[in-house]
């Protein structure tokens, strides 16, 4: 794997906290009907959240590149195996931490839910939304393998078609024209947004993970084109979600650019590249507990200090690092309760 990679991990997670602190921030300002920021504060909090576009993206091409490896020297059965193994420090952790996510929502909000919702809900990710989609392609990873290998083009091009078709069939007219509503019978079951989300990016990084010799020159010599198709579909995606201009798939676009930009960044030039490195080994933990230290923290200000959320440019980057000072914490705390291989049970 490219020496930048474990970087783009850590910038992944810091940008799904920051996406996760703006909408639980103006969430509960709308909730408790406290007066809405300024349309210059609005327009840079809605800058800032559509930066987590790339986010899951990111994690999924990396889990692409990740299995390619690791898969590479085995037979079937003993691929099988590597999957099974890996499998367990994802689910594990998922079922945990999504039945804490759960008992907060009864705790706050007086939720409730009966057995069947609950395996729905887990099934579907909910509040994980791509955990699913990497178990799914974990799974499907050995079978994938070959024709990665021998047919990257083929494949790339099947999944990309069938996500497009997901798109369609789930938002009918969106792309600029209406399929008959029998064809979302014709979407995966539990995975069908996720698919149309982010389909193509697991099976990108599998191929680029068998086929880097030979793709990360060619992605070099196309690295200018990258970067400002990257920029220029994040503006337009932007755009779109403020409903100024009419570019459905900008949102798609953005993130398909930012992965295939990132073999060819060097890790030199990524600002707090270290920095971005140590949080990148926590990534999958705060993925897991962000939404639950974030959401006590909101409650938190609501019951002492509502002001703040008058002041959510100060308010938001105080949530993100507190976030991720109280993941440590806890992180820290449960290692020395149950040590370092206990400790991936927990947070994987």
């Amino acid at each position: 794997m490219s020496r930048q990679f474990p970087a783009f991990r850590g910038l992944a997670i810091l940008l799904v906290v920051l996406n996760h602190a703006v909408t639980l921030s103006l969430q509960a300002v709308a909730t408790d009907a406290l007066p809405g920021p300024m349309p210059a504060v609005r327009w840079i909090l809605e800058a800032v959240r559509m930066l987590g576009v790339i986010a899951v993206p990111i994690f999924l091409f990396l889990s692409g590149g990740y299995i390619a490896y690791a898969l590479q020297a085995g037979r079937l059965g003993q691929a099988y195996l590597t999957v099974v193994l890996g499998l367990r420090f994802i689910l594990v952790p998922y079922l945990l931490w999504s039945l804490v996510f759960y008992g907060l929502l009864v705790v706050l909000n007086g939720a409730r839910f009966t057995l069947p919702e609950v395996v729905k809900n887990l099934l579907v990710g909910y509040p994980y939304n791509f955990i699913p989609l990497l178990v799914f392609y974990y799974i499907l990873a050995p079978l994938l393998m070959p024709v990665a290998r021998r047919f990257p083009w083929v494949l790339l091009l099947a999944i990309a078609a069938y996500q497009l078709f997901s798109i369609a069939a789930l938002q009918s007219g969106e792309l600029g024209f209406t399929l008959p509503e029998w064809a979302s019978r014709f979407t995966l079951p539990a995975l069908r947004l996720t698919i149309a989300l982010w389909g193509i990016f697991f099976p990108l990084g599998l191929v680029y993970g068998l086929h880097s010799a030979h793709l990360t020159p060619q992605l070099s010599r196309w690295r200018p084109l990258l970067l400002a198709g990257a920029i220029g579909a994040y503006v337009f995606a932007l755009l779109y979600e403020l409903a100024l201009v009419r570019f459905p798939l900008a949102e798609l676009l953005c993130p398909v650019f930012v992965v295939l930009s990132m073999p060819v960044i060097a890790r030199e030039s990524i600002p707090f590249a270290r920095s971005l490195e140590r949080l990148g080994m926590r990534a999958y933990g705060i993925y897991l507990t962000n939404l639950i230290l974030l959401s006590l923290a909101v409650e938190a200000i609501l019951a002492w200090a509502p002001g703040l959320l008058q002041r959510l440019l100060l308010a938001v980057p105080l949530l993100v690092a507190g976030v991720i000072v109280a993941q440590a914490g806890l992180q820290s705390t449960i290692r020395r309760a149950v040590g370092r291989q206990g400790l991936r049970w927990v947070f994987g």
